[in-house]
């Protein structure tokens, strides 16, 4: 009876583990080596060290609380349709247990965000995104997930890469 039950323990924890993850689902069973994509993988020991680096507190304990985020990236724009389909039919088909939060479709951009609700302190989001320059993102947030401050730590992200062309044509200045 014992081995039974760390047999069935063993196969829920690790199905458990696997379907939660769509990156690397998305990686191993959709990405072709000829149509490349940007992975970015932020593990705890990250997002501790990102939380000791800000002086926001609602972003230090917003990373506190996360466990990982992952992140893939394309800028090719037949390479970003293809995966924003193929992102779409794998989250239907594979990761039903994940309820949709939203679905917008504005101006060229189609975003999808799922979410699993593991318990009151695990969550898993999913955010696929194409945008109006045919650019894919998927996002992949686990942890204990405050909306708000996703939010709030997207709008910081998002200004941030609004200054980055800013500081680099400051810098060919100086050059």
């Amino acid at each position: 009876m014992k081995r039974i039950f760390l047999l069935l323990l063993t196969l829920f924890m690790a199905s458990s583990a696997f379907a939660g993850d769509f990156i690397t689902r998305f990686l191993k069973e959709c990405v072709e080596p000829e149509r490349p994509v940007s992975n970015v993988n932020i593990g705890k020991a990250m997002l501790d060290k990102m939380a000791a680096n800000t002086s926001d507190e609602e972003l230090k304990a917003t990373f506190r609380e996360l466990k990982s985020i992952r992140i893939i990236t394309t800028e090719n724009r037949s390479d970003s349709r293809h995966y924003y389909d193929k992102a779409k039919e794998m989250a239907a088909a594979e990761f039903s247990d994940f309820e949709e939060l939203a679905s917008i479709n504005e101006k060229g951009s189609q975003i999808n965000i799922l979410l699993r609700k593991s318990d009151e302190k695990m969550q898993d989001l999913i955010l696929i995104a194409l945008d109006n320059e045919s650019k894919l993102t998927i996002i992949t947030v686990s942890g204990n997930i405050d909306l708000n401050s996703i939010s709030k730590l997207s709008d910081s992200l998002q200004e941030k890469r609004a200054e980055e062309p800013l500081l680099n044509k400051d810098n060919d200045r100086e050059n």
